[in-house]
């Protein structure tokens, strides 16, 4: 019973997540110490943008904290894990945690043999010089009597691009789910993905994907890109590629300036310069411009 001219101490107090809103306990007690009213309520927050980032940004033992203090994180890499394991012969947690400079795939056993014939199987189409369409091998090197396949990188393998996209992708994956697991995620949140960040945002947020497809997707894609140019011995292809924000030039630098510069620069010299993808349209743009010297 709460009396005249009581005074009360109301006591409110963050007590959990659920579905983004804060849930908290309310506890109200007199000057007597006697508690005159105790309840729950949920409060809505401020919508949350999730926004998963592109390749470029890996580095060694990058989730291992959460995977190590997570068991909803845990259980993403280790799906992804076994699944890589059987299918294609290496750990993608053993990349990133000792970023190991050469991995070797062996093809011995039944299990070898079926993770063999699944490298052989990978393709891609390229255009020769006449313009004809040709589909080539992803692996030109290995054929039903090769016992073995090594991947090499000076950097480490988690700086090859097939590597570092399925670590960046269940990284992700793993943080996301972790959030999700601790009620954090807002139902119906908008969402974004970076170029590789696409693929993470459509697997976690959209949940489009099972790891094992994920890491299928992200793993030929990864080799395509690695493959489709010729690279020397460490890994450098004669391609380059920036980012051009034109308003840092100057306020009358917009986008037909920036395409006039870049056309001048490669009309009438042997090489390719061009433009390749306008990546934000806000206040200012951001360009992505490929090269080759």
């Amino acid at each position: 019973m709460v009396l005249p001219e009581d005074e009360l101490d109301v006591r409110i107090k963050h007590t959990a997540m659920h579905d983004g809103n804060f849930i908290v306990g309310v506890t109200t007690v007199n000057q007597r110490g006697e508690k005159v009213l105790e309840g729950t309520a949920e409060v809505a927050q401020p919508p949350t943008t999730y926004a998963f980032t592109g390749q470029g940004s890996q580095e060694q033992g990058m989730g291992m904290d959460l995977y190590n203090s997570s068991p909803a994180a845990r259980a993403v890499w280790e799906s992804a894990d076994t699944h890589l394991i059987s299918a294609y012969g290496f750990s993608i947690v053993e990349i990133v945690r000792e970023n190991p400079k050469k991995k070797t795939i062996h093809f011995g056993g039944i299990k070898g043999q079926a993770i063999r014939e699944r490298y052989m199987e990978m393709t891609y189409d390229t255009t020769d010089k006449d313009g004809n369409i040709k589909s080539l091998p992803l692996f030109a090197d290995i054929n039903v009597r090769t016992l073995q396949h090594t991947f090499t990188h000076p950097k480490g393998l988690l700086f090859a691009t097939q590597f570092a996209q399925i670590a960046l992708v269940i990284m992700s994956r793993a943080a996301f789910e972790d959030l999700r697991s601790k009620g954090f995620v807002q139902p119906d949140a908008a969402f974004a993905g970076h170029s590789l960040g696409e693929f993470s945002a459509l697997a976690s947020v959209a949940d489009i994907l099972p790891n094992s497809s994920l890491v299928d997707v992200v793993f030929y894609r990864g080799l395509t890109m690695q493959r489709a140019v010729e690279r020397d011995e460490q890994s450098r292809s004669n391609y380059a590629m920036c980012a051009v924000n034109p308003s840092r030039v100057g306020k009358t630098f917009d986008d037909a300036a920036l395409r006039e510069v870049v056309d001048s620069i490669s009309t009438g010299r042997d090489c390719l310069l061009e433009i390749v993808n306008y990546n934000v349209e806000v206040r200012h743009r951001f360009v992505s411009v490929i090269c080759s010297y």
